[in-house]
C-alpha cells in the first residue's frame, strides 16, 4: 500500500436516512478506506447521530452542492486532502471549486477529484416519454415527470458534463453507462466499477413448488420503470396460470394510472399494488417471492437486480443499458426487449411453470453476485483507483 491518504467522499444520500445504491456504496467505501489505513470521511446531508465517519451538513437538498463545496474547502484548510470523491451532479460545485483552487494554488487544489456518475441525464430525459405495449400507449408521463424532463434533467446534464470534463477520473457502474458518459458528456477514459451490495441475506425456505409462483417488482413507479407493460404482460400470465401472483412494491408518479389500469384489466387479487414499504422489509418480500421482474425502458445499473440475485431469485428484465452486464441471459435470468408485453409474459410463464429452472437460475445469480458484485470487491477497486490517482497527483505536484 502507498502512504495513507486523506479521502473525502461527497454524497447527497447516506444510510439509514437515504437508502440507495449510492448511499450504500458511500457508507461501505468509507469503512473500507478506514480498514485499509486511510483517513476517510463522508460529507453528506443527513447521517445517524454519532456516526464518526460522516459529516452531516443538513439543510435543503437543493443547497447541498454549495454546502458540500464550502465544507470540503474548510476541511482542506486544516490538512491536505488527497482525494475528493463526488457522486452525480451534486459534486459539480466541489469540482469547480477544486479546479479553481488548483489554478490559484490554494490548499484544496492539491486534491484530486474522482467522480462517479450512475447515469447520463440526457438519456434519463429521453426516457420520459409515452410507453407502448400491445400496439398502443399504456403509460404517459405525469406533469411532474415532464417538469423533470424539461427543467431538472437539462440542469443535471450540464452539471454532469461539467463534472465529467473537470474530474481527474470518472467512474461508471457499467460499460453501457461508460459509453453514454463518453458520448453525452465528453468524458474520457471512464473507469468501470460496478455497483455492489453488502453481505447477501440468507435464502428463504419458502419457494413455490409449482405454478402458484409470486412475481415481484420493487422500484419507484415512474414511467421509465414500465410497470404498465408488466401489468399488460401479467394479464396474459394470469389467463394461462391463474394461481400465479404479482406484487408491485413502490410508490411514485404513476401510481394512480397503474391502479386504473389494474381495474381495467380485471386483475383483481392476482395483482397487488402494495405501495411503498420500509426499506428494512424489502429482504423479507424478496424471500417470499419466486421471480423478480424489472421491465424498465431505461436504467443505469439497478441495485434492485443485485438484491434479487442475493435472495436467490431468477431475474426477468429488459435488455437496456447496464442490465445485461448483471443478468446473464439464460443463466441467471431471462432478458427481453423493452415494451414487449408478449415477450415479457412468455419469459415469466417459462419460469412460473418450471420451479427447477427457477432454482438453477437463482443459484447462478447468487454465484455471479459473489464473483462480480460483492461490496468488498467493489470497494477494493475504488481504493486501488484512489491510490493510483493520488500517486499521479503527487507526481504532478513534484514536477510543478
Amino acid at each position: 500500500m502507498s502512504r495513507p491518504m486523506r479521502v473525502i467522499v461527497v454524497s447527497n444520500t447516506y444510510p439509514p436516512a437515504d437508502i440507495s445504491g449510492v448511499g450504500t456504496l458511500v457508507a461501505e467505501l468509507v469503512a473500507a478506506l478506514d480498514r485499509a489505513g486511510h483517513e476517510a470521511r463522508a460529507v453528506v446531508r443527513r447521517a445517524p447521530p454519532g456516526d464518526p465517519r460522516a459529516i452531516a451538513l443538513g439543510g435543503p437538498k437543493l443547497l447541498f452542492p454549495l454546502h458540500a463545496a464550502l465544507a470540503v474547502r474548510h476541511l482542506a484548510r486544516s490538512r491536505p486532502i488527497d482525494i475528493v470523491h463526488v457522486h452525480e451532479s451534486d459534486g459539480a460545485a466541489v469540482v469547480l471549486l477544486a479546479r479553481l483552487a488548483r489554478l490559484l494554488r490554494r490548499p484544496l487544489g492539491r486534491a484530486r477529484i474522482v467522480a462517479t456518475l450512475q447515469v447520463s441525464y440526457r438519456r434519463e430525459r429521453r426516457a420520459v416519454r409515452p410507453v407502448h405495449a400491445d400496439g398502443r400507449v399504456v403509460s404517459r408521463p405525469t406533469a411532474g415527470e415532464r417538469v423533470f424532463a424539461w427543467l431538472r434533467a437539462p440542469v443535471h446534464a450540464v452539471l454532469g458534463r461539467l463534472t465529467a470534463r473537470l474530474a481527474d477520473a470518472v467512474v461508471a457502474p457499467s460499460r453501457a453507462t461508460a459509453r453514454e458518459l463518453e458520448e453525452d458528456y465528453g468524458a474520457r477514459d471512464v473507469e468501470v466499477i460496478a455497483n455492489g451490495i453488502a453481505s447477501p441475506p440468507g435464502l428463504s425456505a419458502r419457494r413455490a413448488a409449482g405454478a402458484d409462483a409470486t412475481v415481484l417488482f420493487v422500484g419507484r413507479l415512474r414511467t421509465r420503470k414500465a410497470v404498465a407493460v408488466l401489468l399488460q404482460a401479467f394479464a396474459r400470465v394470469a389467463e394461462a396460470e391463474p394461481a400465479a401472483r404479482l406484487v408491485v412494491l413502490g410508490d411514485g408518479e404513476q401510481r394512480r394510472a397503474l391502479e386504473s389500469q389494474h381495474r381495467g384489466l380485471g386483475l383483481g387479487e392476482r395483482v397487488s399494488l402494495a405501495g411503498a414499504v420500509p426499506r428494512s422489509e424489502i429482504a423479507d418480500w424478496l424471500g417470499r417471492a419466486d421471480v423478480f421482474c424489472l421491465p424498465s425502458t431505461y436504467e443505469g445499473f439497478p441495485l434492485a437486480i443485485l438484491e434479487a440475485m442475493a435472495a436467490g431469485l431468477p431475474v426477468v428484465a429488459t435488455r437496456v443499458a447496464g442490465v445485461p452486464e448483471a443478468v446473464e441471459d439464460g443463466a441467471s435470468g431471462l432478458l427481453v426487449e423493452p415494451e414487449d408485453a408478449a415477450g415479457l409474459a412468455a419469459a415469466l410463464l417459462a419460469l412460473i411453470r418450471d420451479p427447477a429452472r427457477r432454482r438453477a437460475l437463482g443459484e447462478r445469480g447468487r454465484a455471479v453476485l459473489a464473483e462480480r458484485f460483492a461490496i468488498g470487491d467493489v470497494c477494493r477497486r475504488y481504493v486501488e483507483l484512489f491510490e493510483r490517482v493520488a500517486r499521479s497527483g503527487r507526481a504532478d505536484a513534484a514536477l510543478s
